[in-house]
């Protein structure tokens, strides 16, 4: 089978990370695979290593720029003329656009994995309906949509984005044996929080995960320290906020790390103040290293954090309700240990690689076998 992955991969997080995974194992079990992104060095750098074809588009970019976006369909049409796939997939809303507009034209299978709805809550209405809209469009020509959780596939139901048969669900999955290992200790000693109790977030610093709030939240707690690992465009706003509450000891940011497992490792609870997601890989990652999670309700969250077992859910954009599930938690360690291996079992048994990777190949699979 020849495989071409299309992302937009404008910066490094969930997406990148797992259609680096999906290569991987395609490239292993014997499929040729390209890759169409903008220039991210660790995808690029991981894409190397693995021998994959590569086609750098650099006019992929997160923000709408139309010119640019519309310059982008070039690079993606050349490719797949040049790699001629067996079958497309794409990732992303733009390089999901791109991908199977020319797939549409080019006479190739396309599948789309949605990492999370454009149109999901969040956003205002006018926005919802014109972006399902358009989703509505590509659906017309994308042989199999894959939903990363139960949610998003009910979403795109609601708003009549495809037929329910065209919509699977494969949730997304990581590797256990980083996160079983532990080995924290270095990063307390590192920090300086030997005998603190870390509260721990990860992701990046940018409207959709909203860490002001956290950090607000955080403000009104009696003890703790907060790691914020990740960057963005929100990292200004918040390092001015923690200079001017005098938060410096009790928040640290801690820009990007690739020692995440062993943070996680280090840190007492997990904690997410999204306004919306897919099936963020920083829970699973959190659950697989046996932190209970406190996290809005948002997006496929619920799927993985069971409300009262392995953690809480919060609304979003509510400091307080927060600051007060922190808090339950900050009152009772035995607590956090039950809800931590809770979460750990639960991931383990539904989260796996192992099961999103074989999961995926027989969409293709299946893909194929209708469209020949």
């Amino acid at each position: 089978m020849r495989i071409l992955y299309v992302i937009t991969a404008a910066e490094w997080g969930g997406a990148p990370l797992h259609v680096l995974q999906l290569m991987e194992y395609m490239v292993k079990q014997g499929h040729e695979v390209g890759l169409v992104a903008a220039p991210e060095p660790r995808l690029m750098a991981g894409a190397g290593t693995l021998g994959v074809k590569v086609f750098p588009n650099p006019h992929f970019v997160r923000p709408v720029r139309p010119w640019e976006d519309v310059r982008a369909l070039g690079p993606v049409f050349r490719a797949i003329g040049a790699f001629n796939p067996d079958l497309v997939h794409a990732h992303s809303t733009k390089a999901g656009y791109a991908a199977r507009l020319a797939c549409a034209v080019l006479r190739k299978p396309v599948v789309f994995t949605a990492h999370g709805w454009a149109f999901t809550e969040g956003r205002s209405l006018w926005k919802r309906k014109l972006l399902a809209w358009v989703e509505r469009l590509a659906a017309k020509v994308t042989a199999k949509i894959i939903c990363v959780s139960e949610h998003d596939r009910e979403l795109a139901v609601q708003w009549n984005v495809a037929k329910p048969e065209k919509l699977v669900v494969v949730h997304n999955g990581i590797d256990p044996r980083p996160f079983l290992e532990g080995g924290g200790a270095s990063l307390r000693e590192e920090l300086g929080l030997k005998g603190s109790v870390v509260l721990t977030f990860v992701g990046r610093l940018a409207p959709p995960k909203d860490p002001l709030t956290l950090v607000e939240a955080v403000k009104t707690l009696p003890d703790g320290v907060l790691l914020i690992v990740g960057d963005g465009e929100l990292k200004p706003p918040v390092e001015e906020y923690v200079r001017e509450h005098g938060l410096e000891e009790r928040v640290r940011l801690l820009g990007e790390r690739s020692d995440v497992p062993g943070i996680l490792a280090g840190s007492d609870i997990f904690v997410l103040s999204s306004r919306w997601e897919g099936l963020p890989y920083t829970i699973i990652e959190a659950m697989m290293a046996g932190l209970p999670v406190v996290s809005t309700k948002v997006g496929g969250v619920p799927e993985l954090v069971e409300d009262g077992v392995t953690g809480f859910l919060v609304p979003p954009e509510d400091p307080p309700a927060l600051a007060e599930a922190l808090q339950v938690l900050l009152d009772d360690p035995e607590l956090c240990r039950r809800m931590g291996q809770a979460g750990r079992e639960k991931a383990l048994r539904d989260f796996t690689l192992d099961r999103m990777l074989r999961e995926t190949e027989r969409v293709y699979e299946g893909v194929l076998g209708r469209w020949r």
